[in-house]
């Protein structure tokens, strides 16, 4: 793509961000939006409100944000009313995700979330970018995925930290309603920097390759895809949802941990 091309695409894209934030606020404060139509979930809303403990003050954290409203989990919940946490390493996707919420409560953070803090290679390919190399190389070899690679593919350098502390200096607490990762078979990478046990969430959305047809000869990502999985499984929860790439658990009532305990843990 040209540089005036890419240019003209930015401003663009700004300017549809900036509509969708006042629209989807316009209808929210009015109906009450529902889940983006580019969610990948059916019936979201639905699993949402059925999923137990849920404050008077909500709050979600979404890690890979892309730019807030295409493919979303959380768009829907921050226009009405949740207060958010975007990580987005970006720079590009991360600016168009403060656009798009520039009227709602939440906060966006240009960084990636990893297994320590440190630097890496993003591969930003639109919806498809990636810090995962396994994931990239397939990217090239499915034919969906492989001419928007070949397309659209910047290499940039992107700060990581982890998930850990990114809750902590963002001011969440342990028990928060929702954690969505989709960082492209980076899954396990940010698990390795998060303690699930310590934070509790009450419910988890994470996008998992081991049940995907495209990557089922990949055993890299498979078996990567079911370590995160059993992570989570083992820690307390049950999966409410399932289809071949996105995962839904719950936390089990049963489960609690004391919020200063879970602190010094997360700590």
């Amino acid at each position: 793509m040209s540089k005036m091309k890419r240019v003209v695409k930015n401003v663009w894209r700004k300017a549809c961000s900036l509509g969708f934030a006042v629209t989807c606020k316009t209808v929210a404060l009015s109906r009450g939006r529902k889940p983006s139509r580019s969610c990948q979930i059916p019936g979201l809303d639905r699993i949402v409100g059925e999923c137990n403990g849920i404050s008077d003050q909500p709050v979600f954290v979404e890690v890979g944000a892309y730019d807030g409203e295409r493919f979303s989990n959380t768009s829907w919940l921050a226009d009405n009313g949740w207060r958010g946490v975007y990580v987005e390493p970006s720079p590009e996707f991360s600016q168009l995700c403060r656009l798009r919420h520039c009227l709602n409560n939440v906060k966006v953070l240009n960084v990636a979330a990893g297994e320590s803090t440190a630097e890496a290679t993003l591969m930003q390919a639109g919806s498809l970018s990636t810090m995962s190399t396994d994931t990239f190389e397939e990217y090239s070899r499915i034919p969906w995925a492989s001419q928007r690679i070949q397309r659209d593919c910047e290499r940039q350098t992107t700060q990581i930290r982890t998930l850990n502390s990114i809750l902590s200096e963002s001011g969440c607490r342990p028990g928060f309603e929702l954690l969505v990762v989709d960082v492209e078979g980076y899954e396990e990478n940010v698990f390795k920097g998060f303690d699930l046990a310590a934070w509790q969430p009450r419910m988890v959305i994470v996008e998992l390759c081991d049940a995907h047809p495209d990557f089922a000869e990949n055993p890299v990502l498979v078996e990567s895809a079911r370590r995160v999985r059993e992570v989570i499984l083992s820690s307390g929860y049950r999966e409410v949802y399932r289809d071949e790439i996105n995962t839904v658990f719950e936390l089990r009532q049963s489960v609690s941990v004391s919020s200063d305990k879970a602190m010094r843990r997360a700590a």
